[in-house]
């Protein structure tokens, strides 16, 4: 018996001694590996799987302030289940909007189809319709030379909406909401530019549309769907308004082009009807997800200033008297041209300029990319298959890029234009967002028209602080969080 246990004993040793010699070479292997490959630092955290998720939502800028500072231009951060690599460089950020062969944006696109607008696999993996037809014809559409119908359709949509648009009064006008009353206007308007008279724009519809948008951001920074399912029913209810309204039997010649465009191609295609109501959907999300909100923060910030809007205002009003006397085949008041009058490039610095702050101040757009093959950025190894993230956020609050950078200053932008390089609000490199300039012309005919018509005082007994929250972050404005109520008069 002594025998069997010593010649057990010795095969366990000899078992052992190749068990410690197997681990020291995989760990010298490893050593070797990861001192020819440096790997981006990862920002630390001891909950397993979930990660840093929850201070992510806690402070979002604070954060990344502290990660940038700690790990430098180029930092990853596991969060629910996914690890993401940020880069806050500069630098760095246009390197990579420099070289789409190695960094695209196409990877991601696809992920966000699927788990944010849900496309099927029939239309992001089946077919090339999508990226042969339907978004050249949507930047087609959409470009300034062909713009013009679109913008002057919004125009008088928005006279419309202002114009049928009741202020409540119980006695003397009470006050409403500026962010409601705001958000109301630019959906009338806009729902009617888009789809025409017949689009059922219901206040369920506008409920289900405000959680869809919410949760987006998280979404596409890919929080998992089984966390989400309340923007995942809110979805599935908005697609299904789009959907209906496009097999309403009604003609949508009242509709854009674009939006008329893109029912014809997906038609053509042979795709479902899930998809049907997916590709009337999605255009009126970038739009709505954004620019109402670029006017929305214009008017609080404005409003939190001793000047107000008066500048402004009267800077309108000069530059219209101007334009009308050099246009008499225009009659009637510049704000019944709007459209004609902004694409002329009126003489309007201070608008412009505050329109520009206020993108450069809350904006906070991740341009994310796919990277195609293994690379090297920042003196880190970028493997194939990673997901990048540029933080144009940070480039935007950095004093060495913007002087007083945490401050809204409207005047900043006064001496010119903004540069390429640090001012990135629709991101940059040739996947910048194709709907800049048309994003631009409706901020401003939707603030001539609403300052035109309206006086809006500040109601400091029911306003409350606004401050940006982290709310929509990474894709596009921060949303408010806080109320400034008005007393709305029509001039």
């Amino acid at each position: 018996m002594d025998v069997i246990y010593s010649r057990i004993s010795d095969h366990s040793a000899v078992l052992f001694t190749l068990a410690v010699l197997l681990a020291a070479a995989a760990a010298a292997l490893l050593i070797s590996k990861t001192s020819d490959a440096k790997r981006p630092p990862i920002v630390s955290s001891w909950i397993p799987w979930w990660g840093s998720q929850w201070a992510v939502e806690r402070d979002p800028d604070g954060f990344f302030e502290d990660a940038a500072r700690r790990y430098g231009g180029v930092f990853g951060v596991k969060a629910a289940g996914t690890t993401l690599f940020y880069v806050s460089d500069v630098s760095l950020i246009n390197q990579i909007y420099k070289q789409p062969k190695v960094y695209t944006i196409s990877l991601v696109q696809r992920s966000w189809g699927k788990n944010c607008f849900s496309w099927t696999d029939d239309v992001l993996l089946k077919s090339t319709v999508l990226r042969d037809e339907l978004l050249p014809s949507d930047h087609r559409n959409i470009a300034p030379k062909n713009i013009g119908p679109l913008l002057r359709g919004f125009a008088s949509n928005i006279s419309r909406a202002v114009r049928e648009y009741v202020p409540p009064t119980s006695g003397a006008p009470a006050s409403v909401s500026l962010e409601e009353l705001v958000l109301h206007l630019a959906h009338a308007a806009t729902s009617r530019t888009w789809y025409g008279s017949s689009f059922p724009l219901s206040p369920s519809f506008l409920r289900d549309w405000k959680e869809f948008d919410e949760g987006v951001g998280k979404v596409a920074l890919m929080y998992p769907l089984w966390m989400c399912r309340g923007f995942v029913a809110a979805r599935a209810r908005v697609r299904q308004v789009f959907w209906e309204w496009v097999n309403n039997g009604q003609s949508h010649e009242d509709a854009c082009k674009l939006v008329r465009d893109r029912e014809e191609i997906v038609r053509n295609a042979g795709f479902g009807e899930h998809d049907l109501g997916v590709g009337v959907m999605t255009p009126y999300w970038p739009l709505m997800a954004n620019v109402p909100w670029a006017s929305l923060w214009l008017l609080v910030l404005q409003l939190q200033r001793p000047e107000g809007l008066e500048r402004i205002v009267e800077e309108l009003n000069v530059a219209g008297e101007a334009w009308s006397a050099a246009h008499p085949e225009f009659q009637g008041p510049y704000t019944d041209h709007l459209a004609d009058f902004f694409q002329s490039q009126p003489e309007t610095p201070l608008l412009n300029s505050t329109i520009s702050e206020v993108l450069r101040f809350t904006s906070d757009s991740y341009s994310m990319r796919g990277v195609l093959e293994d690379t090297v950025l920042g003196g880190y190894t970028i493997r194939k298959g990673d997901t990048l993230v540029c933080m144009t956020r940070r480039v935007h609050r950095d004093e060495r890029e913007f002087e007083r950078a945490g401050e809204f200053v409207p005047e900043r932008f006064l001496g010119g234009k903004e540069g390429d390089y640090n001012y990135l609000p629709f991101g940059g490199g040739v996947s910048m967002c194709s709907g800049r300039f048309f994003a631009n012309y409706h901020i401003k005919i939707f603030l001539a028209t609403l300052l035109g018509t309206f006086t809006l005082e500040v109601d400091e007994e029911k306003s409350t602080p606004v401050v940006q929250s982290g709310v929509n972050r990474g894709f596009g404005l921060r949303r408010p969080r806080g109320e400034t109520y008005v007393r709305v008069r029509r001039k």
